[in-house]
């Protein structure tokens, strides 16, 4: 299986990504993530890159630790050397991520440390509206029907078969059995 860089558009075998320990350790660090804050801080790696060359894969793991470290707290202080800190939970970061993805073109790059990022989230965590506009929606959820339910499940039984994690046969014997035949 080949997949295609988002940034560059260049194919790769899907092995690839994870062919050295490297690779492996900075893939396991993104799996705890939620997704909206795994694909901020991908975003947010790119501020770290050196103009003429990539980030190397040790740097981005360090730089992921560091900024996990400080997301795992709940928390957020002014900078390092003092203990006032606030509450930040990760959606906090993730919108303080976004900022300064916003703002790109006033950063000095490449950044050095996680400093401006601290002093970003501080400010929303500050301010209640910032705070307030970076909860998440919580969609009215919508009451399903039986019939719903049971076209959802066969569509994940034909999803399953499609991928090859179950045979034919199986899918069909779930299909019917769900069906009640």
């Amino acid at each position: 299986m080949r997949m295609q860089c988002p940034c560059c558009g260049e194919q790769f075998p899907f092995e690839a990504g994870f062919a050295d320990a490297e690779g492996k350790q900075l893939a396991a660090l993104f799996a705890g993530l939620e997704p909206k804050l795994g694909r901020a801080v991908l975003s947010y790696l790119r501020l770290f890159s050196p103009a003429k060359r990539g980030l190397r894969t040790t740097r981005a793991i360090r730089l992921v630790e560091e900024l996990l470290a400080m997301v795992g707290t709940s928390t957020v202080s002014r900078d390092a050397r003092t203990n006032e800190t606030k509450p930040a939970p990760p959606r906090l970061w993730a919108a303080g991520i976004e900022q300064m993805l916003v703002q790109r073109d006033r950063l000095q790059l490449p950044l050095e440390n996680h400093n401006y990022l601290r002093a970003v989230v501080w400010g929303i965590a500050a301010d209640p509206a910032q705070a307030q506009a970076a909860a998440p929606a919580k969609p009215p959820r919508a009451a399903t029907t039986p019939q719903q339910a049971l076209q959802d499940a066969i569509g994940r039984i034909d999803a399953d078969v499609r991928l090859g994690i179950i045979n034919k046969e199986e899918g069909e014997r779930r299909v019917a059995a769900l069906r009640g035949n």
